[in-house]
């Protein structure tokens, strides 16, 4: 294990779950999938992004996380529900680079994304009244976009569905008809550390928008989704879902 996974590993593991009660996946950084934050890790260096923007903040688990893990970037999440965004920012306070809105993302979304040239947007307003994702998309015209709760086509990983619409790479290539190539997290790559989430896992899509491909094609973490002109997704083989338990909480 080299220095950069171990720290990943610390800075994940130590972070508190503060979710596990209302989140159908028991809480912790990106629903407690330490192979989504390899992946969000290697995406930031790669691309060398200047800044996180987060929306869907919860209790804070992923934001506290990444406070940690980037403690140079300056990290702004928002929250609709008052009550979880309360909570975050008492959690939060002492971070001075983490700043918690309240609000509805789609509104708040251009304002966090200003004097950031690379950003790493991580889009995770599910769950309310009003889906936000699509106006959200919209929005981020450069940096790298991860969408979670995403169908990527795989047993093991469940996805959002809003009014029978699912948060899939249908809906991207409706949202987006500029973009051509998607990529989702692969869940045959040999990642350096084991995924101890053995609840709800869920897919994570990733957008890379007004930058260059390769970075991201290079890394076996990432499969490839042709979006046109023909939807071509992976081929995960005969692979079956793994053991889960259920949770009692709230979906996510």
């Amino acid at each position: 294990m080299n220095l950069r996974t171990d720290r990943l590993l610390r800075a994940f593991y130590r972070t508190a779950r503060a979710g596990a009660e209302r989140l159908s996946d028991g809480g912790g950084p990106f629903g407690f999938d330490v192979h989504t934050a390899l992946q969000i890790d290697y995406l930031i260096q790669t691309y060398a992004c200047d800044g996180i923007v987060e929306s869907g903040t919860h209790y804070g688990d992923t934001t506290e996380y990444l406070a940690r893990m980037y403690p140079d970037l300056p990290i702004r999440t928002c929250e609709i529900n008052t009550e979880y965004a309360a909570v975050a920012a008492y959690r939060l306070h002492h971070r001075p680079t983490v700043a918690v809105h309240v609000g509805d993302s789609a509104v708040l979304l251009p304002g966090m994304l200003e004097g950031l040239k690379c950003p790493l947007v991580y889009l995770d307003a599910h769950w309310e009244a009003r889906w936000p994702l699509i106006s959200e998309l919209r929005t981020v015209t450069h940096g790298v976009i991860a969408v979670d709760d995403f169908d990527i086509r795989h047993p093991r990983f469940g996805c959002d569905r809003y009014d029978s619409v699912v948060c899939g790479p249908d809906l991207i290539r409706k949202t987006l008809p500029d973009v051509r190539v998607i990529h989702v997290g692969s869940p045959l790559a040999a990642y350096p550390l084991p995924c101890l989430q053995v609840g709800r896992r869920s897919g994570t899509g990733y957008v890379v928008r007004g930058l260059a491909r390769g970075p991201i094609e290079a890394s076996p973490m990432f499969a490839r989704v042709q979006l046109r002109p023909r939807l071509v997704m992976p081929s995960w083989g005969a692979s079956e879902p793994e053991p889960s338990v259920a949770f009692t909480g709230a979906p996510r």
